[in-house]
């Protein structure tokens, strides 16, 4: 085998492998790129319930604070 030979060889090698480390980081980018969409989906999802349920325990302590300040005017008229 000739020097020329080992290389063109060797370039083919080279190729397939360069071909295929793209492909598959191609793949690992897509992957990562829809698993990074799920998480920000579900932490936005997690986001709005929370902020729903500070706004009911607003309303509940709104509630809670009324109660007490008619059961004090009860109290303080005896």
């Amino acid at each position: 085998m000739t020097l020329i030979e080992r290389i063109e060889q060797a370039s083919t090698g080279l190729l397939v492998t360069g071909i295929t480390g793209a492909a598959s980081g191609g793949v690992w980018l897509v992957r990562r790129i829809f698993t990074n969409q799920k998480q920000i989906e579900m932490l936005q999802k997690s986001l709005e319930d929370r902020d729903r349920q500070r706004a009911e325990d607003r309303e509940d302590l709104a509630q809670v604070r009324t109660d007490v300040r008619e059961i004090r005017d009860i109290l303080n008229r005896r």
